[in-house]
């Protein structure tokens, strides 16, 4: 697969953990296995796309009956505010 940040086959996919602030800019979450590539030269990095996905999800799911630490998958099934 095509890296994204030096365009050579080297990358991967597989997933990664990572931290979001919340809408409200005082809490941050902790969102685990989200889609990522990871390059042998470049390391291991969130395409832009699935980065915007999360952060639209944030703003509009309603996560009250979650805890700071969830998936990714579970954030895609949360329901809309």
């Amino acid at each position: 697969m095509q890296c994204l940040w030096c365009n050579e086959d080297k990358a991967r996919k597989t997933t990664k953990d990572g931290y979001w602030v919340l809408p409200d800019g005082a809490s941050t979450v902790e969102i685990l296995q989200v889609p990522a590539l990871e390059c042998a030269d470049c390391g291991l990095y969130i395409e832009d796309e699935i980065n915007e996905e999360v952060e639209n999800r944030l703003h509009t799911s309603d996560l009250t009956h979650y805890s700071n630490v969830f998936t990714y998958e579970e954030l895609l099934k949360a329901p809309t505010i």
